[in-house]
């Protein structure tokens, strides 16, 4: 009789042990599933930027200073962006579209195609003398296998960031001070920081040597995410065509329990490789 009691604590444990296998093994059935469905980006289509390009009406019209030719342009692009939640990663390698659209008032909008789940929209705008950027929107998805989650964020400067203004010494600085919001989480963060002129310099695009307006911004982000973000940038002096980008940005974002929190890393860099838009 003393035996029972252990034999009955035994095909408890036993059961307990075969529930929690089971459930193991769906966890990494499910895990495995995830990652045999999950399918990346493709690379960005020229073609299709230039379709979309002419699909919307922009023409070449008069020349605005400090506006680039509208059309799509050409970038070699390097680097990636990683998600830690599944160890996600999608590349930024390869032909990028970057796509000048004239806007009103001098301002005109720039958006690059970093890869098919991946687009970042700037606009800027010549006001008073001065290179200002008002803001910009990030698109964005990333595929987990048994689902995808989307992203678009819009971001306000206010003031509108002074990139450039002719009396701008090497050295110069400003304030970066905007708000992004989240349309699919409806959550915001705040980015402050400095815009430094580097100077005055120049950017070798196929045969031609580019003089450029090298500018850096650095800042931190605060509210909903947390995080850095450092990009160093080269305009065309003559028009403000953008020439050259190299970024470094690290975002934490809150997750439910047990994830709890998700980070977001992009290291990339983007050239310019013809100076004649197609349209």
């Amino acid at each position: 009789m003393e035996g029972v009691p252990i034999l009955r604590r035994n095909r408890v444990d036993g059961w307990v042990g075969i529930a929690v296998a089971i459930t193991l093994t769906l966890v990494l059935v499910a895990f495995g599933g995830a990652l045999l469905l999950r399918h990346g980006p493709s690379r960005p289509s020229v073609g299709g930027a230039v379709d979309r390009f002419r699909a919307s009406g922009a023409t070449p019209g008069d020349r605005v200073a400090m506006q680039p030719r509208p059309g799509v342009y050409v970038y070699a692009g390097t680097g990636d962006e990683h998600l830690s939640f599944l160890s996600t990663g999608q590349s930024q390698a390869g032909s990028l579209p970057g796509t000048v659209t004239p806007g009103a008032d001098g301002c005109w909008t720039f958006a690059v195609e970093y890869n098919s789940f991946h687009r970042q929209t700037w606009s800027r705008c010549l006001t008073d003398g001065r290179l200002v950027e008002p803001g910009g929107t990030t698109d964005q998805k990333f595929d987990f296998g048994l689902f995808s989650q989307s992203e678009h964020t819009d971001v306000v400067c206010n003031p509108p960031t002074m990139l450039f203004a002719p009396a701008f010494e090497a050295g110069h600085t400003g304030p970066v001070r905007c708000r992004g919001r989240s349309h699919t989480t409806n959550t915001e963060m705040i980015q402050r920081g400095r815009v430094t002129f580097v100077g005055r310099t120049s950017v070798q695009v196929g045969r031609t040597r580019v003089p450029a307006l090298h500018y850096r911004q650095d800042f931190a982000i605060t509210g909903g995410q947390h995080g850095s973000s450092h990009e160093a940038v080269w305009l065309a002096a003559a028009d403000g065509l953008p020439l050259r980008e190299e970024r470094t940005i690290r975002v934490v974002s809150p997750a439910p329990a047990p994830i709890n929190e998700v980070t977001y890393r992009e290291h990339g860099a983007w050239r310019l490789t013809s100076l004649t838009p197609q349209t």
